[in-house]
């Protein structure tokens, strides 16, 4: 995410040299490029295959980040990547992911492996650099914008976890952003192919990165501790689901979901230190079902957030027709219709009130 930020922060003056870094960087990735044998990509790609999108990476990083030593993103860090680079390597995440299309599955959120190794795919160098510069152009516009002759706020993009933002108390007029859902995607699993291009190997980082994301499928040997922060709703829900007769429910389903809204609370706590008084905190929550048990996320949300100083003070919702359980053939035994309500909720951070013993 870090890449796609910088990248669609690209100057629009830079957007006239594109095309000829693009035949540079086609043109120097020819050459031949020695994958490691433990390389990320081999688990879906044949050692060919992973030498091409390698000899394209290191082209990018010769021309754009550093001619003298070529490291995986993961090694070098992602903010080494200039705004220009991090275009270039958007473009690949997406030939990536098209090259991966026989792996992808009827749930967009989930990436399968092949079976063997007899089972990897093998496209050849010239395919997979038409399919680079195919993305590529596609991400050029036609039509280049105007630039914008006013003045431009500086902007710092980078990775911390959001239950301990690397900010000062009361640093932040605003805050903006979009929890992960309480709908147990594997978002690791979901960007396993552009993370294996970073240089994620399950040994080197992702095992690492998928648990400790919030709403991960993994769960810890040890349930976090429940409290009343969690709020009315929430423990209520909780309450629901452990005791409910499907499979699983009062253990797996119910650390899952206790270890969710924890990470959540710790979050919304963190948002709250960060923000001036006044400021607002702006967050899009989708509502799910487990089972046939409503989880009311923007209403467990709300209480969450009041508890924490932050309150409410506008909320719009949309109702959704398509959502991804209704990929799920087997919700169809707990309930037949699968829309979901998604909500923008607009926090205040209030000046907290002491009350008088008296």
């Amino acid at each position: 995410m870090v890449l796609v930020a910088k990248a669609r922060c690209l100057e629009v003056s830079e957007f006239p040299s594109l095309r000829l870094l693009a035949a540079e960087i086609s043109r120097q990735s020819r050459s031949s490029c020695d994958p490691h044998p433990d390389d990320p990509l081999s688990l879906w790609l044949c050692p060919r295959s992973v030498a091409a999108i390698r000899g394209i990476e290191v082209a990018v990083q010769r021309l754009l980040i550093d001619n003298r030593k070529f490291a995986t993103l993961n090694d070098r860090g992602v903010n080494e990547a200039s705004d220009l680079a991090a275009f270039f390597y958007v473009a690949l995440f997406r030939t990536v992911k098209q090259l991966f299309q026989p792996f992808l599955t009827s749930n967009p959120t989930w990436v399968k492996r092949p079976r063997s190794f007899r089972s990897r795919l093998r496209p050849s160098g010239l395919a997979i650099r038409a399919a680079f510069r195919n993305n590529l152009l596609e991400m050029i516009p036609r039509q280049l914008p105007k630039a914008s002759s006013g003045v431009r706020g500086e902007k710092i993009i980078g990775i911390a976890s959001s239950e301990s933002l690397p900010l000062p108390d009361g640093s932040a007029n605003c805050v903006l952003g979009s929890p992960p859902y309480c709908t147990r995607i594997d978002y690791a699993v979901a960007t396993s192919p552009e993370l294996a291009l970073l240089g994620y190997a399950h040994e080197n980082g992702f095992d690492k990165l998928r648990r400790e994301l919030i709403g991960t499928s993994t769960v810890p040997p040890v349930v976090p501790e429940v409290s009343q922060n969690l709020g009315k709703a929430c423990l209520k829900f909780l309450g629901a689901l452990s005791s409910h007769a499907s499979k699983a429910s009062s253990t797996y389903y119910y650390k899952n979901h206790v270890q969710y809204f924890v990470s959540i609370g710790k979050s919304l706590s963190e948002i709250r230190r960060v923000l001036k008084v006044g400021g607002r905190c702006i967050l899009v929550a989708q509502d799910s079902y487990y089972k046939d048990l409503h989880n009311d996320l923007p209403t467990i949300l709300t209480e969450m957030a009041a508890i924490r100083g932050l309150y409410l003070s506008s909320r719009s919702d949309f109702v959704l027709s398509r959502t991804m359980a209704g990929v799920n053939p087997g919700a169809q035994e707990y309930r037949e219709s699968f829309s979901a309500v998604e909500s923008v909720l607009i926090f205040e951070a209030k000046r907290p009130t002491h009350r008088s013993n008296r």
